[in-house]
């Protein structure tokens, strides 16, 4: 066994005792504004008396573009956690995001944190999927929990990658937390369409 096969089968051990990145690696942000969360010791700091109903509403009003890469990061990994237990509020979530990129393509104005948020909350949704499927869920919330990975959704790598193109800078820190759990999911995800 090379060095370079052992480094790789290292990592995704490390990867897998940590959990799904995006979601498990909590990003510190201080006192920056976003959305409501406890201080907990964890991945999951939902604040139980947050009304979800405003998740779209509050995320989009977040996201401006003076919003520190690190503070949008946290901020779409929360939003990802809260719509969890709400597909309907996931998918209205990623269609305004969505709409945001469509929205500056229609206009001639390809903005690279339209393109970053929408990839990013994408891949947020892909891996919070993880959280259900690898059992990090009391039997409780297993039961609350909605986004499970039974249907395939948005691939957010590319779409940060096209963020980086069209000049997003720092962006690159997005696509290493990407990469934990990436194959192995795709592969997962590839079979279950094909059945």
């Amino acid at each position: 066994m090379t060095l370079r096969m052992m480094t790789a089968i290292l990592g995704l051990a490390a990867a897998a005792l940590a959990g799904p990145p995006v979601i498990c690696e909590r990003i510190e942000i201080g006192n920056a504004k976003s959305l409501p969360w406890r201080n907990v010791n964890g991945w999951d700091g939902t604040e139980k008396s947050y009304d979800v109903a405003k998740l779209t509403a509050d995320t989009v009003a977040l996201l401006e573009p003076s919003m520190p890469l690190s503070v949008r990061m946290e901020t779409l990994r929360r939003a990802a956690i809260y719509a969890a237990k709400h597909e309907m509020i996931a998918e209205q979530l990623s269609a305004r995001l969505l709409a945001r990129v469509a929205d500056g393509v229609a206009a001639g104005k390809q903005d690279p944190l339209a393109w970053f948020d929408a990839g990013y909350y994408a891949e947020a949704l892909r891996q919070v999927t993880f959280v259900y499927r690898y059992d990090m869920l009391s039997a409780e919330e297993r039961q609350q929990w909605k986004l499970r990975g039974d249907k395939l959704g948005l691939d957010g790598r590319p779409w940060v990658e096209k963020a980086i193109r069209l000049g997003g800078r720092g962006m690159e820190v997005a696509l290493v937390k990407m990469e934990g759990y990436r194959e192995t999911d795709l592969k997962q995800r590839k079979q279950v369409a094909v059945k």
